[in-house]
C-alpha cells in the first residue's frame, strides 16, 4: 500500500468517525493573566486529526475571559456561559482573565474535537471532490 493511499484511507476514517474529544481544564488564572494551549504540545494525539475544528468552552467562574484563537482575538466569554465555535481550524488558543478577581482552577474547561462529516458535507465531497473546509 502506497503512502498516499494510506494517508487517504486515514483521512476518510477521520471524516467518517471524527476525532476523540480532547478535554482541557484550565488552572487558576490570576486577574489579567492568561493561559495558552497549543494543540500539538498539550494533546500530541490530536496531530492525527488536524485540524480540529470544534471548540466548546464552559466558563462556570464568576469572571469574564477573552479568547484568542490561532493568535487572533476572537471573543469575550462572559461568566457562567457555555460558548462554542465550529468550522474554524483550532491550532492554539489563549484565555485571558479580564476581570478584577482570580479564576479558580477547574472553573473553565475546553472540549476540542473534529466531528464527523455531516450528510451535506459528505455529499459535497462525493459530488465536487473537495473537502468542505
Amino acid at each position: 500500500m502506497s503512502l498516499e493511499r494510506l494517508r487517504a484511507q486515514r483521512m476518510t476514517t477521520v471524516w467518517r468517525d471524527g476525532s476523540p474529544m480532547f478535554q482541557h481544564s484550565f488552572g487558576a488564572i490570576a486577574a489579567g493573566a492568561e493561559e495558552y494551549v497549543s494543540m500539538q504540545t498539550t494533546f500530541p494525539a490530536s496531530r492525527a486529526y488536524e485540524p480540529l475544528n470544534n471548540l466548546v468552552v464552559t466558563n462556570t467562574s464568576g469572571e469574564n475571559v477573552d479568547i484568542e484563537i490561532n493568535g487572533q482575538n476572537y471573543a469575550m466569554i462572559p461568566a457562567g456561559v457555555i460558548w462554542s465555535v465550529d468550522n474554524q481550524a483550532i491550532w492554539s488558543f489563549r484565555l485571558t482573565n479580564i476581570s478584577a478577581t482570580n479564576v479558580a482552577a477547574g472553573e473553565i474547561r475546553a472540549n476540542i474535537s473534529r466531528p464527523p462529516l455531516g450528510a451535506d458535507e459528505l455529499a459535497r465531497l462525493q459530488t465536487v471532490g473537495e473537502a468542505p473546509f
